[in-house]
């Protein structure tokens, strides 16, 4: 079939595949955008404030770990300004994302797995020792056929109004649980259970992660997939990410934050898309560090293409009509009407196609190999290596990817016992944090946390001023000089916990040189003063009609009538500048 064929078949797809992919809704206003920061720029939490503060707008995602940098929704007006900020590496603009839309199932069987040395006997005694975080829609965490340990919902907001008037975070305090249904597939095809009920994936019992990125539509932002994968990449000791989203273009910023993953010691997989396209025009799909996966067609679980359509048309054994092709696709995996698990309030199980069926396939299959501790690099070179080409590409692309085959002992895992014949006793985690504070902000990392006998899922950060805050890793700014207590908190998937607690000093003015502007309004003039790194100060404003404290990552003086000719600011260490008007 060449590509001019496969296109007549966009009405089929209309129907079938598409009402079962979550489709995007409406865009986000064209003044959405993604921040990367220079190495030296500071903390990214102190320059997106002080970004937000100089043109108007509001904060969306902050990253530290995967990028550096922040989502930040701002007037189209103030963009070259920002792009000449010494602080910014460069400024991208924000896209809509979408989901791509016990019998051993079809696909499973054609990889191989239920030939590999997986021990699929139904007695759930074995399970894969490997850690895999699902980007989607979240998972169904009481699903008996799944071995959910933790996650983060993603989506959590602060402020009101429309989505893009909010700030947004991951929050591993509350689960990633799907209400959708597209990540509950997904997780089944990774990792469902070999307990004799249902289906079994690909690395049975594989512990799952449920990054809720996706909201009840299917639908998200680029800037809250990268958020996903930096909550990832904080957390460290998870070893795959399956992505099955994707939208229209490149991005920079994406391709940064799965090459940093993958440096950190995770294997990404994603969909390469459903659009009968060039996957070279689809992100994730295009970043090159991220093995992208297109979707075949096979029904009957086996070589040959004798096999007859089930739930939708297409040819046994042929790329499957909607995936996307290219040159950017690392390898093909069954996609087309796949049984996996659903939400149990949709029936606990259901058959759907696409893309996104066909990359949990190769996560899982990583997932296999990340469980003897094989790299990235290692995973990427046996999963292609090790692929076969008894099927048929049809995309017209010139281009035969290997199909995904795990029926080598090379996949053998790793396992660890599923219950019974150990202690009935759960060992508390031990928590530990470093801290690094410049000014009044701090930045803490708590990836040194362990757990004897299972996994962390959650931290818990108290500053000891009365803010707190979640995650791995944390950065705060105080508003006032002084020693402060700090406390990390970690929670393993046992329910046990364990606390640990630092003393940090923190000082204003810590950047140095004190930096000053000021800006006409009219009858009225605005004064600033903010430190040379951003690191935040406080202190007192001094003018004719008395005096102003201020903290923050800087300090504005606004309202001044134009009479008076200057203001004086002193900081907390003593410094004091003069502020003359515009």
């Amino acid at each position: 079939m060449n590509p001019q064929s496969r296109h007549s078949l966009s009405g089929l797809l209309a129907v079938c595949l598409l009402t079962l992919s979550a489709m995007a809704q409406a865009g986000p206003p064209q003044d959405r955008y993604i921040v990367v920061l220079n190495a030296d720029a500071g903390m990214p939490e102190a320059v997106a404030a002080d970004v937000a503060r100089r043109t108007s707008g509001r904060v969306g995602y902050v990253y530290g770990t995967a990028l550096r940098g922040f989502s930040i929704t701002m007037p189209r007006a103030a963009l070259a300004g920002l792009a000449r900020d010494p602080r910014v590496a460069y400024v991208e603009e924000d896209i809509p994302v979408r989901a791509f839309g016990q019998e051993v199932p079809t696909g499973v069987r054609r990889m191989f797995a239920d030939q590999a040395a997986l021990a699929i006997d139904g007695l759930d005694d074995y399970r894969v020792d490997a850690d895999v975080a699902v980007l989607d829609t979240g998972i169904d965490r009481q699903h008996p056929d799944l071995n959910v340990v933790g996650g983060a919902n993603c989506l959590n907001s602060t402020g009101g109004g429309p989505p893009w008037k909010r700030s947004y975070f991951c929050d591993d305090t509350r689960d990633g649980d799907d209400d959708h249904y597209h990540g509950t597939h997904v997780a089944g095809t990774i990792g469902a259970l070999d307990n004799g009920i249902g289906v079994v994936g690909v690395a049975p019992g594989a512990r799952l992660w449920a990054v809720k990125v996706l909201d009840a539509q299917g639908s998200g932002s680029l800037a809250g997939i990268i958020a996903g994968i930096d909550w990832v990449a904080a957390r460290g000791g998870i070893e795959v990410i399956n992505m099955s989203l994707g939208g229209s273009g490149s991005s920079t910023a994406m391709d940064n934050a799965i090459r940093n993953a993958v440096d950190g010691g995770v294997t990404v997989v994603v969909a390469a898309g459903n659009e009968d396209d060039d996957a070279a025009n689809h992100t994730p799909a295009n970043s090159p560090d991220a093995i992208t996966v297109s979707a075949l067609a096979d029904f009957d679980g086996a070589a040959g293409g004798y096999g007859a359509p089930t739930c939708r048309p297409d040819q046994d054994d042929t790329l499957a009509d909607f995936s996307n092709w290219g040159a950017t696709v690392d390898i093909a995996a069954p996609g087309v009407c796949i049984r996996s698990t659903y939400p149990l309030e949709r029936g606990g199980y259901g058959t759907i196609s696409g893309t996104s069926m066909a990359s949990p396939h190769v996560a899982g299959a990583a997932a296999l190999l990340a469980s003897q501790g094989d790299t990235p690099q290692a995973i990427r070179d046996t999963l292609l290596g090790k692929g076969n080409f008894n099927w048929t590409d049809d995309s017209g692309d010139g281009v035969l990817e290997p199909l995904l085959d795990i029926g080598d002992p090379v996949f053998a895992p790793v396992f660890v016992t599923a219950g019974g014949g150990g202690s009935d006793t759960n060992a508390p985690p031990t928590a530990a944090f470093t801290s690094a504070c410049a000014g009044l902000g701090c930045d803490f990392d708590g990836r040194g946390s362990s757990d004897s006998d299972g996994s962390i899922v959650t931290h818990a950060w108290d500053f000891g001023d009365g803010a707190t805050a979640s995650g791995p890793t944390a950065s705060h700014t105080y508003a006032t000089d002084g020693t402060y207590t700090v406390s990390l908190t970690v929670t393993d998937d046992g329910g046990a916990s364990g606390t640990v607690q630092h003393d940090v000093t923190v000082a204003s003015g810590g950047g140095g040189e004190l930096l000053t502007s000021s800006q006409n309004n009219g009858s009225t003039w605005t004064a600033m003063v903010e430190t040379a790194d951003g690191s935040g100060l406080t202190g007192t404003w001094s003018y004719s009609g008395g005096t102003e404290g201020c903290s923050g990552s800087a300090c504005t003086l606004g309202g001044i009538r134009k009479k008076v000719s200057s203001v004086e600011f002193t900081s907390g260490t003593g410094t004091t500048v003069t502020v003359f008007k515009p």
